[in-house]
């Protein structure tokens, strides 16, 4: 790990965002962005700082398997508290003094700290995430508040007007989401910080032309001594990941498919639709490390560029000890 440089990228958000649930569905948005939309934003920004040729030779070095850079998906903060996914298949029963399982299984987020630690000390489920006793004092009720915005269409050929809803999520102060992001090669750190610190001026998730999405980029190097860079007998994936094999399948202990698609977005295109990846979900567990990969999505004609879905695994190590449900 000694060439390889890792920092924790705090999105600190201007103006609320969208991440649609659903292609051209606007009444609806997840809180978080995926591994796959943070790279792809990153690759367009790249494209409009360094052009077409540089662009094209940095998503290569993805197909060819030589990746200059990682992510993960995205996950709250609150302050320097970072939270990752719940592992799936995680017991919380044994280390949540709550008889409410409701409330448990609604849980989705956890501290890293906190897990690392295997949740020593008190711990209550808080709606989405699972807190130190002491800490729900202090902790907003939730660190995001989903808003409408109504709206009207007006169509083209009869002039008539119609009212829809677009909604939001606007983060509360000194909150945000954050990522992952591992440098692989070193010549392209400072040109990969600025395709994210534009990213930050054009928009991150839906209806970027209307100012959602803006955000100002923190890196924060982690440690070479922190658990993320420790050997373990389980790991989670905290990005959408694409297995490379059946070897690599069947490493999944406990873990969700999901199905991603989209249309692309570049200067390039604004409306052909890509090909479609069933994925495995941030929050998986694999029991030996997996590698995943990234997938050629361009669409059939499509000329103007390479069109690829990140499907690179990012993973932690899971403490030892860790106690899953029915083992």
């Amino acid at each position: 790990m000694s060439n390889r440089n890792l920092y924790k990228v705090k999105l600190k958000f201007k103006t609320p965002v969208h991440f649609g649930s659903k292609e051209k569905t606007y009444n609806t948005t997840h809180t978080m962005a995926h591994s796959d939309t943070i790279m792809s934003g990153i690759i367009n920004s790249y494209s409009l700082l360094f052009g077409k040729q540089k662009t094209d030779e940095l998503i290569n070095s993805f197909l060819d398997g030589k990746p200059a850079f990682k992510v993960s998906s995205t996950m709250p903060y609150l302050m320097d508290k970072f939270f990752v996914f719940k592992p799936m298949g995680l017991d919380l029963q044994e280390y949540v003094k709550s008889d409410d399982k409701k409330k448990i299984k609604k849980v989705r987020f956890v501290g890293e700290e906190d897990l690392s630690n295997l949740f020593k000390g008190a711990f209550e489920p808080a709606g989405d995430f699972l807190l130190k006793a002491e800490e729900k004092a202090q902790f907003y009720s939730d660190l995001w508040k989903i808003k409408e915005r109504p709206r009207v269409a007006i169509d083209r050929i009869t002039s008539s007007s119609n009212i829809y809803y677009f909604t939001h999520c606007q983060f509360k102060k000194d909150t945000g989401l954050w990522f992952y992001l591992e440098i692989l090669d070193q010549n392209l750190e400072d040109e990969i910080k600025a395709a994210i610190r534009l990213l930050g001026d054009e928009g991150l998730g839906g209806d970027r032309t209307s100012g959602l999405g803006l955000f100002e980029p923190e890196f924060i190097e982690v440690s070479s001594t922190n658990n993320l860079k420790k050997d373990g007998s389980y790991y989670m994936l905290l990005s959408l990941t694409s297995p490379k094999d059946n070897k690599e399948i069947e490493r999944f202990t406990f873990y969700e498919i999901t199905t991603r698609g989209g249309y692309i977005y570049s200067k390039g295109d604004f409306g052909t639709k890509k090909k479609t990846v069933r994925m495995f979900s941030e929050g998986s567990i694999v029991k030996d490390k997996v590698e995943g990969r990234v997938v050629d999505v361009t669409p059939t004609g499509f000329s103007a560029h390479s069109v690829i879905r990140y499907g690179l695994a990012f993973l932690i190590p899971l403490p030892e000890g860790v106690s899953f449900i029915g083992e």
